[in-house]
């Protein structure tokens, strides 16, 4: 008997949410496209139009992925052959988009491919004394005649060639058209499939982002880096330098890596952004509901007290949270009192899959710099789990009769929370 995972599609509600009527650019790779996974693929690409996920689809011939260090000269006789390539992906992309029939995982579904003179194209010219002919640049986008096609919930097919003012083809680089395209329309997110596993960090655990400056270190620190892999982090490095705020790096070689990457917290491939994406800034009341979701799991393990809706709209102001992908992923609170120059830093929460990025601690220490701002003397913490973690970052215990008497009066005796407290330095 098939079994129904409910958590998973719970957990997936709220991407589902907020990924509707965004566009996303992704780039298919020639070997995904020669691929027997292909069918696949085009199922989760389907899956993701119907959920309101507005696609522009590159699709790659593989020549400038192979021959990226070489001065291609593209004659007419190659960019005739380049054309019938193209031709035949086309075709074969529209007949997988078309597949409807009962008992399949696209039954029922009707959906709409199109292509067109979207790309214009420029010659790239002379390079080294060699005339590269039909070897050309990108242009310029029609980027509302590609709005229009999605408005009307039809999938954009785009290819390697560019068409001239004067009639002309040009092949062009499918990573750069992708790019061209993300940065004009602009796009919520570039993807690019890659003919390559996962990136691993030193440890061998995937790394689940980079930032644009991290991405360009990483480039220089890994010699061992294949230059595959390397080639696709400089896509996505020059991607950001273009003005695309998000690109993923997801690895054909792991099943329905697209739908891991968008619709759960863990993701399948590497973020690069050029936007910090573990910010912290202060709450705002569109993040009581996220704050709710993140808290609520460890007050029914009872780890936090209990807080309603309401309480925590009341003190929004005191919280700071961390976000990724417009969902909450970490939070904490100080609440200074009145008495004794002291505050509490409470509602100390970091979603389970973020837990091993430092998150917590940089969001106490953000606390705490509050709290020295405000020119209060000491922080304190009621906690029953954490008791080590606090003592590491320099907290000692304390009692009950050293809170302020406000606090006293509230101490949950049965909780039998432990005092910490921390003097400002």
């Amino acid at each position: 008997m098939e079994t129904f995972d409910i958590e998973t599609f719970r957990s997936a509600a709220p991407y589902i949410y907020a990924h509707q009527g965004n566009v996303f650019v992704i780039t298919i790779p020639n070997t995904m496209l020669e691929s027997e996974h292909l069918s696949a693929l085009v199922q989760d690409l389907a899956l993701m139009q119907t959920l309101g996920i507005k696609l522009v689809l590159v699709y790659a011939t593989g020549l400038f992925t192979k021959n990226r260090k070489k001065t291609l000269v593209i004659d007419n006789k190659k960019l005739i052959k380049l054309q019938h390539k193209i031709g035949e992906l086309q075709s074969c992309l529209e007949s997988l988009f078309s597949t409807g029939l009962i008992n399949t995982p696209m039954a029922g579904m009707k959906l709409t491919t199109v292509s067109g003179n979207f790309v214009y194209a420029k010659p790239t010219g002379v390079v080294n004394g060699i005339d590269l002919q039909f070897h050309g640049e990108v242009r310029r986008v029609d980027t509302q005649a590609i709005l229009n096609q999605l408005n009307n919930d039809n999938i954009v097919l785009l290819s390697s060639i560019g068409y001239s003012s004067s009639g002309e083809c040009f092949y062009l680089d499918e990573y750069d058209v992708a790019t061209t395209v993300a940065a004009s329309i602009p796009s919520e997110k570039l993807i690019f499939l890659m003919d390559e596993k996962t990136l691993l960090n030193s440890r061998k655990q995937r790394i689940k982002f980079l930032t644009l400056s991290s991405a360009q270190a990483l480039l220089s620190r890994r010699k061992t880096l294949s230059p595959s892999i390397r080639q696709y982090i400089e896509f996505a490095i020059n991607a950001c330098l273009n003005r695309v705020q998000r690109v993923h790096l997801l690895s054909t070689s792991v099943p329905g890596a697209l739908l891991q990457e968008l619709y759960s917290h863990d993701g399948a491939g590497t973020l690069v952004t050029a936007e910090q994406y573990d910010d912290i800034r202060p709450a705002t009341i569109e993040d009581v509901g996220g704050i709710i979701s993140l808290i609520n799991p460890l007050e029914d393990q009872q780890v936090l007290v209990q807080r309603t809706r309401e309480q925590i709209e009341l003190e929004i102001h005191n919280y700071d949270v961390i976000e990724h992908d417009g969902f909450v992923i970490a939070c904490g609170a100080l609440h200074p009192l009145n008495e004794k120059n002291i505050a509490e830093i409470a509602c100390l929460a970091v979603h389970p899959d973020y837990q091993k990025e430092g998150l917590g601690n940089r969001l106490l220490n953000h606390l705490e710099k509050k709290a020295w701002a405000l020119n209060l003397n000491s922080v304190f913490v009621l906690t029953t789990k954490a008791l080590h973690w606090f003592r590491e970052h320099g907290y000692h215990k304390s009692s009950i009769q050293e809170l302020p008497v406000s606090k006293q009066k509230t101490y949950n005796y049965q909780r039998n929370s432990r005092v910490y407290l921390k003097h400002c330095k």
